[in-house]
């Protein structure tokens, strides 16, 4: 630890805090089990700690839950003992503390056991530049296990990020809340932690979204995920959107509207990333999912910009590297998500934060993330024209093994995850389509693992020779439903050869194919497009020739012959929807996975209802998709 600086605390009056270790988030911690205790070392004895806390306040709610919390409450990354908590604090409430760092990986002690707390940390937590938090294993709050006092991080947003890692215990479902000085409480949140690593366990179930614009319309998806019976979230990216829309082509819902402090229709600095995240945190049905469930997140790229790639390359705004932008954009995702990950912004925007990682559910599942936007190599064939990204018909660039969408470092930790885990299911969130997708003889988007051929084969037969079976991978960013085999070989691909299985969701709200139509006849555009407009008007005419007007039945037909063009032609996919939007559930037990896909019937108004799409199985040991619905 002797290498990290030590964070500097403005109090007004009191300039530094001298006995904090080097780091970041100070975390005083008592068990209310035996009375307060701050935990100021791990070997403090219970007469020191208790003479310690009897000089720190405790704060008690005086207003209605929710006011001063205006994104509400999350928590992520849980694990056997723990999760990571997170709330941001009005700065009307507070103004919080001002540190040079925040490390929520890690939690801060006291220096000296055998010393009083500091005279400046206990000013600070009577000043309220600290929150009070509490979890219990009641919704009420009747019982406390677990309490203390987190900093607010004034040069962070004036976010809390708390890590209990260690503190609790497994496959327990807790409740938590925040409270500040002034007596504002947050909303309730929840979330369960994980089996023991390795125990036996039966099942998990967990839901998996992606794409997510808040200007395309209502989080339906978000409010009914919220009401599954899950063990955690899954994220696959596409969070937030960079671009917000400009008016004069674009039609936001009135009341979905984001203006950005920099004043265009994409972000680019510090406050307008944060002005994204704090407008898609405040929709009451994303609080919802948070309040409900813990995430898992990982990134694609529209938390930083469209189809970007290494160096901090953003294609349709610049093909110069913009490392600075990109090193904002890792700033604010970090001080927004419940994940246990560190940002250093000393560092280089592809060294400042590493958001691959793996978790373990018992004996029955890993599931491995991977980061397919901050170290992939640029498109293979070039940028400049409509076919070289989208419709192409590829390059020998594609199928070099040099074309990399993880990185060398990456793919190595990704690969030994899969190859060494002992777990029965092996579960990879991976952002972009892997298997094939080409419509008469040409490939629809090389941003996805299509323009990364040779990595994606390299890949997927080191699977296969390890003998890695039950391998499923869930995908986003097409903003369509699908199931597909994977093989290593796809030129001479029977089912009986498949090694894997893709399955993607449907996006939450952003344009899907139908939607994408539909631009095309009225001269519309949304900045949530999977593919660019001139694509689809092409992948039209090849489909059912020129469409000058549209009415709902011309549309279906072209999405029914679209669609059975696209199984037809790419055997591996089983199953294509890119008409509605919407969220998956995945069961795995000993015997099999089960997939269950929903939609929702409408975006444009909070009265919709959901249904199901889909609905498969894979039995286990088998690399095959067994329907039941759809």
């Amino acid at each position: 630890m002797s290498d990290r600086k030590t964070p500097t605390i403005d109090l007004g009056r009191r300039v530094f805090l001298k006995s904090l270790l080097t780091g970041s988030a100070l975390f005083l911690v008592d068990s209310l089990t035996k009375g307060p205790v701050v935990a100021i070392s791990r070997t403090a004895n219970a007469a020191q700690a208790a003479i310690a806390t009897s000089r720190y306040p405790r704060f008690q709610a005086q207003y209605a839950p929710g006011m001063g919390f205006p994104q509400s409450v999350a928590s992520g990354d849980p694990t056997p003992t723990g999760a990571m908590l997170w709330t941001r604090v009005d700065p009307r409430v507070s103004p919080g503390l001002t540190t040079d760092k925040v490390d929520p990986g890690l939690v801060q002690w006291m220096q000296d056991p055998a010393s009083s707390p500091n005279e400046d940390v206990i000013e600070a937590i009577r000043q309220g530049r600290f929150v009070q938090f509490e979890i219990s294993e009641q919704a009420d709050f009747s019982h406390i296990v677990l309490s203390g006092f987190a900093p607010i991080y004034q040069d962070y947003d004036h976010i809390v990020k708390v890590d209990v890692d260690g503190r609790l215990q497994p496959q327990t479902t807790y409740y938590y809340r925040f409270i500040t000085r002034s007596g504002h409480v947050s909303r309730t949140g929840r979330f369960r932690t994980l089996p023991t690593a390795g125990a036996p366990v039966r099942s998990v179930r967990f839901g998996y979204v992606s794409c997510a614009d808040y200007t395309n319309g209502y989080y339906n998806a978000y409010r009914m995920l919220a009401e599954e019976e899950l063990d955690f979230v899954i994220h696959l990216g596409d969070y937030v959107y960079e671009s917000v829309g400009d008016p004069q082509y674009q039609n936001p819902l009135p009341d979905r509207q984001i203006h950005l402090p920099g004043g265009k229709s994409k972000a680019f600095t510090l406050a307008d990333y944060r002005t994204l995240y704090q407008t898609y945190r405040s929709d009451p049905d994303l609080q919802r999912l948070h309040e409900r469930h813990a995430m898992i997140a990982i990134w694609d790229d529209h938390e930083f910009a469209n189809d970007t790639y290494f160096p901090a390359v953003a294609p349709d705004d610049s093909p110069e590297s913009d490392p600075s932008r990109r090193l904002t954009a890792n700033r604010v995702w970090f001080e927004y998500m419940p994940a246990r990950v560190t940002f250093d912004e000393t560092q280089s925007f592809d060294r400042s934060i590493r958001i691959y990682r793996s978790f373990s559910w018992g004996d029955l599942a890993e599931f491995v993330l991977t980061d397919q936007r901050l170290y992939r190599s640029a498109h293979p064939c070039g940028e400049k024209e409509l076919g070289e990204r989208y419709l192409s018909p590829g390059c020998p660039r594609m199928n070099d093994p040099d074309q990399t969408m993880l990185g060398e470092e990456q793919k190595a930790w990704f690969l030994d995850r899969m190859k060494s885990t002992a777990a029965l299911w092996k579960i990879w969130a991976n952002e972009v389509q892997y298997t094939p997708l080409k419509l008469f003889g040409q490939y629809l988007n090389l941003d996805a693992w299509d323009g990364y051929a040779g990595e994606r084969r390299e890949v997927t037969e080191a699977l296969k020779k390890a003998g890695v079976r039950n391998w499923i991978t869930i995908t986003g960013d097409l903003h369509t439903f699908e199931a597909n085999l994977i093989h290593t070989d796809y030129d001479n691909a029977s089912d009986e050869q498949a090694v894997g299985v893709e399955l993607m969701v449907g996006s939450v709200t952003s344009s899907n194919l139908k939607e994408m139509l539909k631009q095309t006849i009225h001269g519309s555009i949304s900045g949530s497009n999977p593919l660019p407009l001139s694509a689809v008007k092409q992948m039209i005419a090849d489909v059912y020739g020129p469409v000058s007007s549209l009415s709902e039945g011309i549309m279906d037909e072209v999405i029914r012959r679209l669609s059975e063009l696209i199984t037809m032609q790419n055997p591996w996919i089983k199953r294509f929807d890119s008409t509605t939007h919407g969220y998956a559930v995945m069961e795995l037990t000993r015997d099999k996975a089960t997939w269950r896909a929903y939609a929702v019937s409408s975006i444009q108004s909070r009265d919709a209802r959901k249904s199901l799409l889909f609905e498969c199985e894979i039995p286990r040991d088998q690399a095959r998709l067994d329907f039941s619905h759809g």
